[in-house]
């Protein structure tokens, strides 16, 4: 099967990412600067940026709205960034570096500072940027979210233990079942494994029982 022009194949793509649980807001004060943090799950640009604007609009009287955001997984990911005013690469940067340093993904953080009438210093300003949205997402929380593809086998009755050991074994999830004339699942297989059940299965059948497109 050809893929449409930039879908990534599932050789591409992990098996699952991690991302937050939901949005959090957090404050620290440096020398008397205010850092007000935000962090919100996200899964576009547009997403994003409706977040963004809404946040100028709530802080609107503030010295600086900076921001880090990662969303994809595998080849398939983007990062933005903005420093909104500060000197480059003191905010936006260590925002999206406190992502990475949790290795997460769909993730937007924002953090709006009010100055306190002290300079930071470039070295100051990284690190306080890069603390608030370390403290902001350690409070939003972390979930993982599992990767992989759906199908839909139909068997006998007789095979059933045999091949829920088969998908016990390759951490396959049953989704679905039904029971007529014959036993009917949906199930999802991570992409690294999904190859390899489909082999495993019709050996084990005898070529009878295949995986089947759960859409066709």
């Amino acid at each position: 099967m050809i893929r449409p022009p930039g879908e990534p194949s599932t050789s591409d793509l992990p098996d699952s990412y991690l991302t937050l649980v939901g949005s959090a807001e957090s404050e620290l004060k440096v020398q008397r600067s205010r850092f007000l943090a935000l962090a919100f799950p996200v899964q576009t640009e547009l997403e994003a940026q409706a977040f963004l604007s809404a946040t100028a609009r709530r802080y609107h009287d503030s010295r600086h709205v900076c921001y880090g955001f990662k969303l994809g997984v595998g080849r398939q990911t983007i990062t933005r960034r903005s420093d909104d005013g500060e000197p480059s690469g003191t905010a936006g940067e260590p925002i999206l570096a406190a992502i990475a340093k949790l290795e997460l993904t769909d993730v937007l953080v924002i953090v709006v500072r009010y100055f306190g009438g002290v300079k930071l210093g470039t070295g100051g300003l990284a690190r306080a940027y890069g603390q608030a949205g370390a403290m902001v997402l350690a409070k939003a929380g972390i979930r993982e979210v599992h990767l992989g593809r759906q199908f839909v086998i139909h068997f006998p009755y007789a095979q059933e233990k045999t091949i829920r050991h088969l998908l016990e074994a390759r951490g396959g999830r049953l989704l679905d079942q039904k029971y007529g004339e014959s036993v009917s699942w949906r199930i999802q297989l991570a992409h690294s494994v999904w190859r390899g059940f489909a082999t495993a299965l019709n050996d084990l059948t005898a070529g009878k029982v295949n995986l089947e497109d759960p859409e066709s």
